[in-house]
């Protein structure tokens, strides 16, 4: 997305932000409220919605306005932090969107304003977050045509993985064989029959599952998931389209991280639920495996974010240089 693109970003976001976090102080003062979806489980309360709400539209409502440019940049880099903070807290705090979509693919949902209610949180840290990757392009004097820092960001997508990426990527890919593995045992010990069949929706997810631990993480630090390979013979040597690798990686590495890596490991710890029963080691198996497996899909998919930026616009000539100002349309 060239940067001129995005200068609707904050204010969206400071819209999205203030209404969603305004829903959450009614159903605060009228708890009973039939539109009130319950609190989410091992979540703080609703004040934390709240809270991060408000301080999103705050924040994005700064940015928008562009007062912030007069400030020095330490100032600026505050905020920048405080933008990420709430941006990523909304999306932890909604961490029961992935079970609430997987389990209305299956019929088995039925609470829409609990489903709706975790979309619109979901929604509004991803605003926000694309709120603050626009004023850290500013603070750090990007380019202003592709959101580089040319002589330090990858130019193009032809460029290796860094090496933390890939160990990332591979830290996935072992956090998803020792959720498999914990699974596997289970079912041999329970020595009834699988509850995979063949065609089942429930198969199709475990597939689909699978592959986003195995071949997501790998697509993002391959030169493959970046470039279509020959085998791909209408699209050999195109350059893959980055969100149809970057979207899933996003959303399953927010959704494990918050779902087990958040809420999970409060459980484990409080022994709530049947994980206070459970055995330690499948228990640990479980959670851990997940938790890995969602932060190496995001920190892999940070990296594959900055290898796959479209090709700068500018000519070499007119492209600012490091320390420049760039114009008031930086975004994302």
């Amino acid at each position: 997305m060239a940067l001129r693109s995005a200068r609707w970003w904050p204010r969206a976001a400071a819209a999205w932000t203030f209404a969603y976090g305004a829903a959450h102080v009614w159903w605060l003062a009228d708890p009973g409220s039939p539109f009130a979806p319950p609190d989410e489980p091992f979540s703080p309360g609703r004040w934390a919605a709240v809270t991060l709400a408000f301080s999103a539209a705050v924040v994005c409502s700064l940015i928008a306005g562009g007062i912030e440019r007069s400030w020095a940049a330490h100032v600026r880099w505050t905020l920048v932090v405080a933008a990420w903070v709430a941006g990523v807290g909304l999306i932890l705090y909604s961490y029961m969107l992935a079970i609430s979509l997987a389990a209305m693919l299956f019929g088995q949902y039925d609470d829409w304003a609990s489903l709706l209610t975790r979309a619109a949180g979901t929604t509004g840290g991803a605003l926000t977050l694309a709120c603050a990757v626009a004023e850290q392009h500013r603070v750090r004097r990007a380019c202003s045509g592709c959101g580089r820092v040319h002589g330090r960001s990858p130019e193009h997508r032809t460029e290796p993985t860094p090496r933390w990426a890939c160990l990332a990527a591979y830290v996935a890919v072992a956090g998803c064989a020792a959720r498999v593995t914990a699974r596997v045992v289970d079912d041999l010990e329970a020595g009834g029959p699988s509850p995979l069949a063949f065609g089942s929706p429930f198969t199709l997810f475990v597939v689909l599952l699978v592959l986003a631990g195995t071949l997501l993480p790998l697509a993002l630090v391959h030169r493959w998931g970046r470039i279509w390979p020959r085998w791909v013979v209408p699209l050999a040597g195109r350059g893959v389209p980055r969100w149809l690798v970057l979207g899933p990686a996003f959303f399953v590495g927010a959704s494990l991280t918050g779902y087990f890596g958040l809420a999970g490991m409060t459980a484990w710890v409080l022994g709530k639920g049947n994980l206070a029963d459970a055995t330690v080691w499948k228990v640990s198996m479980e959670m851990f495996g997940y938790t890995l497996w969602g932060v190496g899909l995001l920190v892999a998919a940070a990296s594959y974010y900055r290898l796959t930026r479209p090709d700068c616009p500018l000519p070499r000539a007119s492209r600012r240089p490091l320390g420049d100002a760039v114009g008031s349309g930086s975004g994302p």
